[in-house]
């Protein structure tokens, strides 16, 4: 039976840094810092990091949001919500507003735990199929939750953001400007709207720092352009997938 080869020392002269170094690491020495943690894989920091701020992020939405002026405006752009008899919009209102604030707690947490699964085993498999990388799936996750640093920045961010802001200012969609949608004008077609949050600051950060992170892992088998190739073309697909099933 063949077994795993052992993971490869770090360099004499370069020890192995903490779980702390290597989450800054990402941001000041992305590449370095990406080889040292496919050599020796560790993810338990910054997902457990980044699901903790995503909880509090969601429970301030949920309740600084004034939910029934969110969701009657939501109605209002909605030619089939906005005939309905008053009554019977008054119902649905009843019903989202009793779902909305444990919902926006709840995917706080699933819904950053998905994304950051998906994202990781997406790319695992790019990489290994299109580039033969090789990667385990231990170093691929370790990759992926560490490129989503800037997701913590922009968490913490948000959660300093929510704290100030007095409840009813909140909007849920743009509580942190750092997308194009938060700049578009009321009574933007919802497919620019669509567009908009997709072009966000942090999250093109991140898959910067993906197409980094997999190309350090193994610059033999994937070149840093090829990388970005792969990531961000698989984003552009997704992005004009869903903002043309907006337009309808």
């Amino acid at each position: 039976m063949s077994t795993a080869p052992p993971p490869t020392p770090a360099p004499e002269g370069q020890p192995e840094t903490n779980a702390l170094s290597r989450m800054t690491g990402v941001i000041v020495s992305p590449r370095k810092t990406f080889s040292e943690i496919s050599r020796r894989p560790t993810w338990a920091t910054p997902f457990i990091t980044i699901c903790l701020l995503s909880i509090i992020a969601g429970g301030l939405i949920g309740m600084k949001t004034d939910w029934r002026s969110f969701f009657e405006r939501q109605m209002s752009q909605n030619a089939r919500t906005d005939q309905m008899p008053q009554e019977q919009k008054d119902r649905i209102l009843a019903s989202q507003m009793t779902w909305a604030p444990k919902l926006a707690f709840a995917f706080g947490l699933l819904g950053t735990v998905f994304v950051v699964f998906l994202i990781t085993l997406l790319y695992w498999g790019a990489f290994n199929l299109f580039n033969g990388a090789g990667l385990g799936f231990k170093s691929a996750f370790g990759i992926g939750t560490h490129a989503f640093m800037p997701s913590i920045i922009g968490s913490l961010l948000a959660i300093l953001i929510l704290l100030i802001k007095p409840r009813g200012e909140v909007d849920p969609e743009h509580f942190l400007a750092s997308n194009v949608a938060a700049f578009l004008p009321d009574g933007s077609p919802h497919w620019m709207e669509v567009l908009g949050q997709s072009l966000d600051l942090f999250w093109i950060w991140t898959l910067a720092l993906v197409a980094i992170g997999f190309s350090a892992a193994n610059p033999k088998k994937v070149k840093p352009a090829g990388a970005f190739l792969i990531v961000f073309g698989i984003w552009a697909v997704w992005v004009c997938s869903k903002t043309a099933w907006a337009m309808f």
